[in-house]
């Protein structure tokens, strides 16, 4: 019984420490805006693959870059 417990505990564990990993591993707005200009061009999103491929999806106004606004549906 005990043994089972300590399991869940830990599977638990492992499943919080991959969720904060997967938000850890998002850039922040302000770390890919190197030209600080308010906005992250395609060049700038490369750094980070996952939102470079989602960079078109994002950017909904199609200016070829992401405001601050359509970054932060990235974040969620």
């Amino acid at each position: 019984m005990i043994r089972i417990q300590v399991a869940v505990v830990v599977g638990l564990f492992a499943v919080g420490a991959l969720a904060a990993q997967s938000d850890a591993a998002k850039p922040t707005f302000e770390s890919l805006d190197k030209n600080a200009d308010g906005k992250v061009s395609l060049n700038e999103a490369s750094e980070n693959d996952a939102l470079f491929v989602a960079f078109k999806s994002l950017d909904s106004n199609k200016d070829g870059v992401l405001s601050r606004e359509e970054f932060a549906a990235y974040k969620q």
